[in-house]
């Protein structure tokens, strides 16, 4: 089995995350996909043997430059009036590409905007198929670290002192190595 059709299998396996999968289908939104925490943390869930259970938040991405960024209010409430046991998080990439650093160049996808996560195996998104029951993925940097328990920072984030100043700020915040000690933290 790859790696990635061993993240499809976790995602496939999972209720949950297949329901909030068909959520997010349902929405319509252009190059809609489920991104970052709940899909790294459940992978490490099943493969550490821990029981399953989504421990952030949802975070829901999309790439529409035809709508103002007001409109993530709008899908928030929606998806959080359809499953309000979740802490929804949606944003339109179009307009994140500057959070960390105005002089950050814009994002042209929702993959390219996936790709930008601070560390590695936090860039993974995924989506339902045409079909409407088929995970794809969206991994600009591949699974292998996330599947392996390797937690580095994305090449944008290795490139200075102050770049990598947030990825130790999010690795000394998140503490991820107490809840999977094979959890291996490197800054390369």
């Amino acid at each position: 089995m790859t790696p990635e059709s061993q993240v499809q299998a976790i995602i496939t396996a999972n209720p949950e995350l297949m329901h909030i999968l068909e959520l997010i289908r349902d929405c319509h939104l252009k190059q809609g996909a489920l991104a970052a925490g709940s899909i790294r943390n459940t992978v490490w869930q099943v493969l550490s043997g821990q029981p399953v259970a989504l421990l952030s938040d949802i975070d829901v991405v999309f790439f529409d430059p035809e709508r103002p960024a007001s409109d993530d209010l709008k899908i928030y409430a929606h998806l959080t009036e359809l499953a309000p046991q979740y802490q929804w998080q949606v944003k339109n990439e179009v307009y994140m590409a500057h959070y960390n650093f105005p002089d950050a160049p814009e994002f042209t996808s929702v993959a390219d905007a996936i790709g930008h996560f601070i560390e590695v195996p936090t860039c993974i998104g995924a989506y339902l198929d045409e079909d409407g029951e088929t995970v794809r993925l969206i991994a600009p940097h591949g699974v292998a670290d996330l599947v392996h328990f390797r937690c580095r920072p994305i090449p944008f984030y290795q490139q200075d002192a102050q770049h990598l100043a947030l990825f130790r700020q999010r690795m000394a915040a998140k503490q991820w190595q107490k809840t999977w000690p094979r959890l291996v933290v490197s800054e390369s």
